[in-house]
């Protein structure tokens, strides 16, 4: 997702940025593996934490409100 943005964005092929790539240690040492969990970088998954936090705390927030357990 954020790789297409980033690649439309560039008017040149090459990149300023060099993306780290995690090697993997065997003996052949020509595969190199990218590291990921659902198809998603540690930064992703770091905003979809956190977005998921803030959505539970409204969410649960506005219930205390509406049932009167809670009082401003």
């Amino acid at each position: 997702m954020l790789d297409d943005l980033r690649k439309s964005t560039q008017s040149s092929g090459e990149s300023d940025i060099e993306e780290p790539m995690i090697r993997m240690s065997n003996d052949d040492d020509e595969e190199v593996v990218e590291k990921r969990f659902l198809g998603m970088t540690a930064v992703e998954r770091m905003f979809i934490s956190i977005f998921f936090f803030l959505a539970a705390s409204v969410i649960g927030a506005a219930l205390l409100l509406a049932t009167g357990r809670w009082v401003l």
